[in-house]
């Protein structure tokens, strides 16, 4: 298992692996064949974070197969330039085995290295695995986003978490 940042020649299989991912679980954004980004777009969306550090992905590989990633994005005004938005993904096969930790590790040493102070998300309340994780990473609840997706005709809520990386 090796963690690295993507690369733009990472875009084919990113493309397979969102699809894989958002067909496996309820938890992500998206739903199953919603996105539709194309290679050449992740390509130049990567190639664009790394130019202009508004942020970072990072993938987990084994055997030549991405079995996860995470994303922060990098608040875009000045008043939020110190702060990370993180979306991470598992494929379901690989949950609990140390991928997601690994994963938030990498991108916290990435924000810590540019002086970022706040790495913050939001997680479905159901998906105690995720909280869990997260609440062992030092990532601490901030609030709750009361009805904030509609998945499968109900409402669900999802949780504010940060950590504070440079007090």
């Amino acid at each position: 298992m090796r963690v690295r940042e993507a690369i733009p020649s990472d875009s084919a299989r990113l493309v397979t692996f969102f699809r894989t991912l958002y067909s496996e679980t309820n938890f992500m954004l998206f739903e199953p064949n919603e996105l539709t980004v194309t290679e050449e777009q992740q390509a130049r969306r990567l190639e664009e974070m790394s130019r202009s550090e508004s942020g970072v992905m990072f993938v987990c590989e084994t055997d030549g197969e991405l079995i996860g990633m995470v994303l922060g994005n990098r608040g875009i005004a000045r008043r939020t330039r110190h702060s990370l938005y993180v979306v991470i993904g598992v494929l379901q096969v690989w949950v609990g085995r140390g991928v997601g930790r690994a994963l938030l590790e990498a991108l916290e040493s990435w924000a810590r290295a540019r002086g970022l102070h706040r790495l913050e998300l939001t997680v479905d309340v159901e998906n105690r695995r995720a909280i869990a994780l997260y609440e062992k990473c030092g990532f601490e609840r901030e609030g709750v986003k009361r009805h904030s997706r509609r998945i499968e005709g109900r409402y669900s809520d999802e949780l504010y978490m940060s950590k504070l990386i440079s007090v």
